[in-house]
Order: C-alpha cells, then structure tokens, then sequence
C-alpha cells in the first residue's frame, strides 16, 4: 500500500525565474556593466554543459553546504568570463546566487499545487528528497509549499546525495515508513529513477518535455497524472 510520495525540486517542483542568463544579466546591469542578453543566453548552452559534466563527472559536491554552494558560484564565474565579465566574475556570482536564494526568483510548475493537494486529500503523507543547497527549506517555506510536506531532505544537510540510496533512506527513517509504501516522483532517470530502485522504492520519472522515450521507470508527462497513478498503485492495478 503507498503511505508516501517523495518528491525531487528542481525542473519537477520549481524551476527558476527567470533562468541564469535573464538573472545574470539583471545582476550584471545592477553592477554597471553593459551586457548584450543575446550573447549571453547564446552562452547558457556552455553553462548547463559545464554542470552536467560537472555533475556526471563527480556529483559530490552536492553532499555539503559548502560545495553544493561552490558549484553554482562556479557556473556564475564561468558565465563572467564567457562573456566578457571575467574582471568582476567573484562579485557578479555572489549576487547571482544570493538571488536565487530568494522565492521570487523561483515559479512553482502549474501542475504542482493542484497535485499535492489531491495527494493530500487522499491522506497521503509528502516528502521532498533533492540534491539541493542548505537553503532549500528556507526556499520551500518562501514559496509557501512547506505546510503539504512532512520532510524535507537536502543532500547538502544529510551528506549524501541521489542516486545514493541512502539519501532516500535517511528520508524513509524520517517518516517511519517501509520502501514498498513509498513512491519518488523526479525529473531524471539516474538520480531519481535508479536511485529510488535501488532503496527498494517505486520510482516515477516526469518527462514534461516528451524527451526521454523509454526510461525503464513508470513515467508521467504531468504531474496532473499522478494521483491516478498512485491510486492505480495502491488498488494494484
């Protein structure tokens, strides 16, 4: 029987607004620079290539405060010296991440609310589990989504982080619940997917986008289809 549904944040709960290369430039302006937006989001593709290498290269930066706060600082500084920036990248990447630490740089995803709340009125218990900066329960009380959950586990606060199944395990022990009464709803097959499997709970993958064909796990395009999903799960269907 499913008690409990985790969920990831980023590109599943939130994104942000607007994206690095809309806040970079309002940064950049505010700091007396004269940017050109085209050119700079002409260079984001560079930037979330520099994460995603980053990350499948060695993702454990995301497992402390200080280096999932490094990482971020790391692809503001990049983004400076692509663009030009390079004698002020300390300062411009201070101020970019000071904004994303704040609610109004982050928009909740229009299918998220209308679904906690249904699993809420199911009387279904509700997690987070993401691999996020110290800040998230800060950020997640802002945007005004703590009260639908439980927990909220960080990987930077609790040292391990997705696909390690022991993040989804400390959150397990947190709720007192078994693996088999447990669903993960997230963004991606590697972290979320086989990270969930591999705790022995039921991974859904959001594939928002249409982009990742057969992924291996159960897969939504919206989050307006889970609660269907979790209903069928726990009918056994």
């Amino acid at each position: 029987m499913v008690k409990a549904v985790f969920f990831d944040v980023g590109s599943t709960l939130i994104d942000a607004d607007p994206e690095i290369d809309g806040t970079f430039c309002e940064v950049a302006a505010a700091r007396g620079h004269e940017v050109d937006p085209a050119e700079v989001s002409a260079c984001l593709p560079a930037v979330n290539r520099f994460y995603e290498e980053e990350y499948l290269r060695d993702g454990d930066f995301w497992c402390s405060p200080e280096g999932s706060v490094e990482m971020y600082l790391d692809m503001y500084r990049y983004l400076s010296h692509l663009t030009g920036l390079a004698h002020d990248a300390e300062g411009i990447a201070a101020d970019v991440n000071e904004a994303y630490c704040r609610p109004s740089y982050w928009r909740i995803h229009d299918d998220v609310l209308p679904c906690l709340k249904e699993l809420k009125r199911s009387h279904l218990r509700l997690a987070i589990v993401s691999n996020w900066s110290p800040n998230l329960e800060n950020l997640i009380q802002g945007l005004r989504m703590a009260p639908y959950f439980d927990e909220i586990v960080s990987s930077a606060d609790v040292g391990y982080r997705k696909p390690n199944p022991m993040i989804f395990t400390i959150a397990l022990e947190r709720m007192g619940l078994a693996p088999s009464e447990v669903m993960h709803v997230g963004d991606r097959p590697d972290a979320d997917g086989a990270g969930a499997a591999d705790a022995g709970i039921a991974p859904v993958i959001l594939d928002r986008a249409e982009t990742l064909g057969d992924c291996g796990f159960a897969t939504v395009r919206s989050l307006f289809e889970l609660p269907a999903l979790v209903r069928a799960a726990q009918s056994g269907r």
